[in-house]
């Protein structure tokens, strides 16, 4: 009887390895190419989202107290000089003069602009400031907005001269110009920064203001939190209702 020849199992050679450890590597790098897919997308409707909160938040908020300009409860009651009387203080970064329900600032060396509204609110009547708050005392209230950008990149605003309340973050710029009427035609001829409406004595012809917001956003930003590195700009025309 013949033996049986022994059979011995062979081992995995060099070249297989190599193979078996390129494709390996190649499915890795797939992975982590699709997971960083994935999180850039993400990013990037995360930023959208706020920046259209943003967006949609502080024109909100400009719409709503541009409209209310020179507004007074009883216009046959009281003249808009006696309602509005003069605010003329240095440390606010506009000033009204008597009857003046709109007035602004403009930037110096690129600087945003300063945009101020005032009017009146009587008790109960629902009329709310730049901050949210209402009339709720027994009598009219004289309310001042000055809506500025700070240092921080947030459009604020001060009421009746008091510390200014941060409202929409990621806000790096704000220009207004001035819609007026200088022809006293009924219509709007000719938009105007603050110091072209001061300069031609028109802020009582100011029908319509056109705020430009621009938005730092973080659509190229890598990781959860990272510094803005993009911007957008919304440009909104806001009637003074009580003008046209």
């Amino acid at each position: 009887m013949r033996p049986g020849r022994v059979r011995h199992q062979a081992g995995v050679t060099l070249v297989e390895m190599m193979v078996a450890l390129t494709i390996g590597l190649f499915v890795a790098l797939a992975l982590g190419s699709i997971f960083v897919n994935a999180k850039s997308a993400f990013l990037a409707q995360d930023a959208l989202a706020n920046l259209h909160d943003n967006e949609r938040l502080g024109i909100s908020i400009l719409t709503t107290e541009v409209q209310l300009a020179g507004y007074y409860p009883d216009p046959s009651m009281r003249m808009p000089t006696d309602a509005l009387p003069v605010d003329d203080n240095p440390q606010s970064p506009v000033q009204f003069a008597a009857g003046q329900g709109i007035s602004g600032a403009t930037g110096v060396d690129g600087a945003s602009d300063a945009l101020g509204i005032r009017f009146v609110s009587a008790s109960g009547d629902g009329l709310m400031n730049c901050q949210g708050s209402v009339n709720s005392g027994g009598a009219n209230l004289l309310v001042t907005n000055v809506f500025t950008i700070n240092a921080s990149n947030q459009l604020q605003c001060a009421v009746n001269g008091n510390a200014p309340v941060a409202l929409v973050n990621n806000v790096s710029g704000m220009t207004v110009l001035y819609g007026t009427d200088s022809s006293a035609s009924g219509n709007i001829d000719k938009y105007l920064s603050a110091s072209a409406v001061t300069a031609a004595g028109l802020w009582g012809q100011v029908k319509s203001v056109q705020v430009r917001l621009t938005f730092a956003s973080q659509f190229n930003a890598t990781q959860v939190g990272a510094a803005a590195t993009g911007s957008a700009t919304w440009v909104q025309n806001i009637g003074v209702m009580g003008a046209l």
